[in-house]
């Protein structure tokens, strides 16, 4: 499953949900029953979004246009991928097989602070959160 199939989901089923708390508030029974599936569906989504934060997002990369070459003389491909935002600390792993942390930056092009040659990085993931005992404050 990707966000686009999520989205997909959400502007499908959403639009159900809303039509059936509208018929449940004029029939004045089953309200709460319809409020309660709601949120059940947007926590679904929230953890399968989840999920997918938590998973190795492939390097894709494309040549190219005669437009984009003239725009960025400087640059040899174009990715063709979902990307971190810029400044964002993420996870990458390498053709080398190692795992760092590396801040992807977008001033001068897009690329990995660290690793920044041309096919160094061959897929990436968001940081994992810190972990806390439960219970633990921030």
């Amino acid at each position: 499953m990707d966000k686009d199939l999520i989205n997909d989901y959400r502007a499908v089923v959403l639009p159900v949900l809303q039509n059936v708390l509208i018929k449940k508030n004029f029939e004045g029974r089953g309200l709460s029953d319809a409020l309660e599936l709601e949120k059940d569906f947007n926590e679904l989504l929230r953890l399968a979004e989840k999920a997918l934060d938590s998973q190795w997002i492939p390097i894709k990369t494309r040549e190219l246009t005669e437009e984009e070459k003239e725009e960025y003389p400087d640059c040899t491909f174009m990715y063709d991928c979902r990307l971190p935002d810029d400044g964002e600390e993420v996870l990458v792993t390498t053709w080398a097989g190692d795992v760092a942390l590396d801040t992807f930056c977008r001033d001068d092009g897009c690329y990995f602070e660290t690793y920044c040659d041309d096919g160094d990085v061959i897929a990436w993931m968001p940081k994992p959160e810190t972990y806390k005992k439960e219970g633990e404050e921030e």
